[in-house]
């Protein structure tokens, strides 16, 4: 950390043409001093200092005071703080980063000024500023041109080349993608008071053969909290490239909008934006294609913005611009009650101009270009709602302690909140004036409780469809084609509803028994509803883990780290993974604030995600905080091979960690990219493969019919691998507590739970990857599966399941072939095995009713494998190893 504060400082002196905001009077004091260059006595002001109306500053980040939080905060000491009275940017020193480009200088933190004692909220992952495909900035210094305090405008100046975007080339495993071409980038970064716009210019100066380039700025964004709102398009449920005068994202609940506004024509859509989109969302904004010489001299100016809402994005907007703009606005009630926290859409015809949220009276306003716009107001929300008290923030894996021990202290004591309408339907489009009408219809409550105290699911259904017809772009969807979702973590739960007839369905995933009620919803009304989740069946010494889902750390992760916990514990899941996508998270820290410690547990891990070699997670992990990522394996950074790559990943995990081969096959599966056959056994592109991992799914999110085979083949040729059940989630259903891992770790209780102890208990193959059932497999009533058994063996098979778990069949597979099927009546098997040589048994329990009313797959289980050792002289396999061709 003192290398980058010293780089930094070093940066700050090295322009000649740098304003002096203050030098030291006699008495050591400072004084404002506009004349001259910058001396050896500038300081950087105190860029923790809350500021007033008509002040700006910029400055070095001193101590963790000048940082705030959000899903996506990652700002540390030595970075530039660029802020006034309503925004704040962290601009990234030239330092490593966090995320997937480890270079300095891009926007990294974005949002408000916020009250005291409201946690931050900022949802920026990563900006570049990008020049050609694939080209961003390797910035030699970060430079405070003007730190504001002279009362001019605050200028920020990142400089430096041209360099490779790492991501992309090192998901090709091309390093020549992006030509190697002399590019110096400079980018000046100004904000004045008061505003909510950070304009950004970009000078380009080009040194080499002449080129096709586009000029734009990237930015992956925290999709997990918010959706993108483009210029026209409204509400689009996802990210990508588009054209259009401005990109934004504004937070799902009104906490933030965040958006790039073009200066000049409007944005156009690249090439870089859809190979991005594999590896998360993308809000981007270019220029047009231009072809610089040698000499050439290129610039691109744009806005950047950060507003309580979009309206105040697009009033500054058009105000910089000198737009010719109608003032329309007006309240928003319901019942005759001001609603706070509705959005209220202003479109001209088919096309958004802007949305405005409203206030605590019910009020809003905006400037609009349309001559009769119109206007419509929401409050139907994402309907997925959580338990968590008023105000509770956003947890980011990189944030500074100060701003992270905040967010983690809400999620118990809760906080100032930001308004936000949920429940209240949509109103009829008006025409929109300077005082507009516009009426929605107050909710219900359904008012749940659980009479154990614990966790839940509570999915509520329209009982004759959607009575709203709301149009495409104004609201969110409803989740999984539910009215609503609701996840309880301490026993209750109130959930706004739009009035009208439900079914409602309380679970707890697949150990408990599920409570359904039909009911009505009437509006301002509560209406109550206690369940009673009786456990389904008893598993002492097992435990339910899920090896793998992802939340707000992971690019393609579409819930925050506090939900997923949330939502893993209403599941009924007791082990958690933090397996997100190339990022080490500690979700630990937020069990006890959760208040969901004695129910849940977590595990360190990391999905390292090569593009064209497979995903594997590693598990556990140790979070290294000098390291970008949390010490999180950086695979764009090069692989040779990825049995060189393994070798590379175990001396960071350690010997006793586990590796784990994600959805084996297909694009994303390190046994399908190496054209592994389970067939043959023949591996046709080795070097893609490697055999040095512990673990695989034989179930991710439902599917195994293509990842089983994998596994029935490396069994009968001797390699000694844990099946797995996992979820891979990376939103709020995703297959949580329907597909899972069941452990023998010595016990069924959270509050006991050892870590060491499951881990290796994994590690030595003991497991049964679930779709619903608990099947048991044991010999002479010791666990079996993973074990080899020696001279005349049965194998004892029971399956334990709630009532809308209905398994009708069992199979035994004998070295990879079906060796017979035997009906499932619900009374404990036992079967010999009459083997006159070594033998590798899996036993897999099937359903063909679907488990419903919790989940709508079939049932189905896999036991790990039953070697069996006929002659108790060391099993030996059928098959030989696999062939590498």
């Amino acid at each position: 950390m003192r290398t980058s504060l010293l780089l930094l400082l070093a940066a700050c002196s090295s322009d000649p043409d740098k304003q002096a905001p203050a030098t030291p009077d006699d008495d050591g004091s400072e004084v404002p001093d506009d004349t001259g260059p910058v001396d050896d006595h500038w300081v950087s002001p105190d860029v923790a200092e809350r500021l007033e109306d008509g002040a700006v500053r910029a400055g070095i980040v001193a101590d963790g005071a000048a940082l705030f939080g959000g899903v996506s905060a990652e700002g540390r000491e030595g970075d530039v703080k660029i802020y006034n009275s309503k925004v704040q940017f962290i601009i990234q020193g030239v330092r490593p980063g966090d995320y997937y480009e480890a270079y300095g200088g891009g926007v990294i933190d974005a949002d408000i000024v916020r009250p005291e004692g409201q946690p931050g909220r900022d949802l920026v992952d990563e900006l570049w500023v990008m020049v050609g495909l694939g080209r961003v900035v390797d910035p030699t210094e970060v430079t405070v041109l003007n730190d504001g305090t002279n009362g001019e405008p605050a200028v920020v100046r990142v400089a430096g080349k041209g360099a490779p975007m790492t991501l992309l080339t090192g998901a090709l495993e091309t390093p020549e993608f992006v030509e190697d071409l002399d590019v110096d980038i400079v980018t000046d970064y100004t904000l004045r008071p008061d505003s909510h716009l950070l304009q950004a210019t970009t000078t380009v100066t080009w040194n080499d053969v002449e080129s096709s380039v586009q000029l734009g700025d990237v930015s992956m964004v925290g999709m997990e909290v918010g959706a993108t709102v483009f210029a026209g398009r409204g509400l689009t449920g996802g990210a990508g490239a588009d054209t259009g005068t401005y990109v934004s994202i504004a937070g799902n609940n009104n906490e933030v909008v965040f958006g790039i506004f073009s200066d000049e024509a409007p944005f156009t859509s690249s090439a870089v934006t859809t190979l991005l989109e594999e590896v998360g969302p993308v809000m981007a904004g270019f220029g047009p294609s231009e072809r610089p010489t040698a000499g050439t001299v290129l610039t691109h100016s744009r806005s950047i913005g950060v507003g309580p809402d979009l309206a105040t994005l697009t009033d500054a907007w058009h105000a910089d611009r000198g737009h010719s703009t109608t003032t329309v606005g007006g309240t928003v009630t319901a019942g005759g009650s001001p609603v706070a926290g509705a959005r209220v859409h202003l479109r001209d015809g088919d096309s958004l101009e802007t949305v405005a949220f409203t206030d605590e009276d019910g009020a809003w306003s905006a400037q609009v270009e349309a001559s009769a716009p119109t206007a419509i107001a929401t409050g139907r929300g994402p309907a997925n709602i959580m338990d968590l008290p008023s105000g509770a923030g956003w947890v980011a894996p990189y944030a500074h302690e100060v701003p992270a021990a905040t967010a983690r202290d809400s999620l118990a004591a809760g906080a100032l909140a930001v308004p936000f309408a949920e429940g209240f339907g949509v109103s009829a489009p008006v025409s929109a004036t300077d005082s507009t009408d516009l009426t929605l219809t107050a909710p219900g409550t359904l008012a749940v409780t659980i009479a154990d105290g614990g966790p839940a699911v509570v999915r509520v259904d329209f009982a004759a469809g959607d009575p709203a017809d709301a149009g495409s772009g104004l609201v969110p969807g409803r989740p999984s084609g539910a009215a609503a979702w609701g996840y309880v973590r301490d026993g209750a739960l109130d959930l706004p509803l739009e009035p009208g007839d439900y079914v409602v369905t309380v679970h707890r995933g697949t150990r408990f028994e599920p409570v359904v009620a039909e009911l009505a919803v009437e509006s301002g009304v509560a209406t109550p509803l206690e369940a009673a989740l009786v456990p389904a069946f008893d598993h002492p010494g097992m435990l339910a883990a899920d090896p793998h889902s992802h939340a707000a750390p992971s690019g393609d992760g579409q819930i925050a780290m506090a939900h997923r916990l949330m939502v893993h514990a209403a599941n009924g899941v007791q082990v958690h993974f933090g397996t997100d996508h190339d990022h080490v998270a500690d979700y630990r820290p937020m069990l006890a604030p959760l208040g969901l410690d004695g129910v849940l547990a977590s595990v360190m891990a990391d999905e390292v995600s090569p593009v064209l070699r497979g995903h594997t997670n590693v598990y556990p992990i140790d979070f290294d905080a000098s390291l970008p990522n949390g010490g999180a394996p950086r695979w764009w950074d090069g692989i040779e091979t990825t049995d060189l790559w393994y070798q590379t990943i175990r001396a960071r995990i350690g010997d006793d960690a586990i590796l784990q081969v994600n959805h084996p096959d297909g694009s994303s599966g390190m046994m399908g990219l190496a054209s592994y056959n389970p067939e043959t056994g023949v591996v046709n592109t080795p070097d893609k493969f490697s055999d040095r991992f512990d673990a695989m799914e034989v179930l991710n999110d439902g599917e195994w019919e293509d990842f089983v085979p994998f596994y029935l083949d490396l069994t009968r040729r001797g390699y000694r691998v844990t099946p797995n059940g996992v979820s891979d989630a990376h939103g709020y259903r995703n297959g949580v507590g329907e597909n899972m891992t069941w452990v023998p770790a010595g016990t069924d209780d959270i509050a006991s739970f050892d870590q060491d102890a499951l881990i290796d208990t994994m590690k030595a193959n003991h497991t049964v990857a679930s779709r619903g059932p608990l099947l048991l497999v044991t010999v002479d009533g010791e666990w079996a599966p993973g074990t080899a058994q020696e001279g005349a063996v049965s194998l004892e098979i029971d399956v334990k399941a709630a009532s809308f778990v209905e398994v009708d069949t069992i199979e035994l597979w004998k070295d990879g072939a079906l060796d017979r099927t035997l009906p499932w009546t619900g009374e404990r098997l036992e079967v010999p095995l009459e083997d006159e040589e070594d033998a590798a048994w899996v036993v897999i329990a099937t359903g063909s009713t679907p488990m419903r009313p919790v989940y709508t797959s079939t049932p189905w289980a896999l036991a790990a494998a039953v070697l069996h050792d006929v002659g108790a002289d060391g099993w030996e396999a059928p098959l030989p190893p696999l062939t590498l061709d």
